[in-house]
């Protein structure tokens, strides 16, 4: 699979989290001149879950070299010194070689969704009343977009959330409550009877914030990869008519 190139041209570029009144925040629906903006901050924003995803996958293969550690040492004392470092240096190697699957599965999510849905938005998300996304605009820049779609994939009465991002640099100002605010708007005025999601075990702050807002898990399932098999795929729904 090849990483494909994505060239950073966000508007928001400061390095840290900015302190702001979530009430500088207007969310609207999405314009077609916010194409590229959206298709950044969806990047920006998947990017942050390769860290994320090392966070849930590394910490059993640590356990397991600290584990086989002992064995070598062991050998060390019996042997020779020398396969301490070899063992430290075969270590690196795994660890570099499981940070790279990581890596290239993470774009390869990204790509494939850069490819489907985003690559043409108003088709996607405007075509129809059932479909929408918004974006969150704070200071004239486009910081934040979340979408609602229902196609024919989809159930009578059901519709899904994709695609919230926020920019890195504009998290804890409330944006995606008040995104996911508008979105159960909308969702309830077309009449909705429910709303899917799946997001992976790895966005632990995107699922406190579903589960706050009384999203239920439904369903869990592995990571296709035996390698990444900590990683898992969860499933939410939530009611609108209860």
């Amino acid at each position: 699979m090849q990483v494909q190139s994505f060239q950073k041209r966000s508007k928001v570029t400061s390095s840290s989290p900015i302190t702001a009144d979530s009430s500088e925040v207007n969310i609207r629906s999405y314009h077609s001149s916010d194409y590229q903006d959206c298709r950044e901050i969806f990047t920006q924003g998947m990017e942050q879950l390769i860290r994320l995803v090392t966070r849930v996958v590394f910490p059993r293969y640590c356990w397991l070299l600290a584990v086989l550690s002992v064995f070598a040492l062991l050998a060390a004392f019996k042997y020779s010194l020398w396969i301490v470092p070899l063992y430290i240096f075969a270590c690196a190697v795994v660890l570099s070689l499981l940070y790279v699957d990581v890596y290239l599965e993470c774009w390869e999510f990204i790509n494939s969704c850069l490819a489907s849905d985003l690559k043409d938005i108003d088709k996607s998300y405007m075509s129809n009343d059932g479909s929408h996304m918004w974006v969150a605009e704070w200071n004239g820049k486009v910081v934040g977009m979340v979408g609602l779609i229902h196609n024919e994939s989809h159930k009578p009465g059901v519709a899904e959330l994709q695609r919230m991002s926020v920019s890195p640099v504009c998290r804890r100002m409330g944006i995606a409550r008040k995104l996911l605010d508008e979105l159960l708007i909308h969702a309830k005025d077309q009449r909705f009877e429910k709303l899917v999601l799946t997001t992976t075990s790895a966005q632990t702050p995107a699922i406190r914030l579903y589960k706050k807002y009384g999203f239920k898990l439904i369903a869990v399932f592995p990571y296709p990869q035996k390698i990444l098999r900590d990683l898992q795929y969860s499933c939410f729904d939530l009611r609108l008519n209860d």
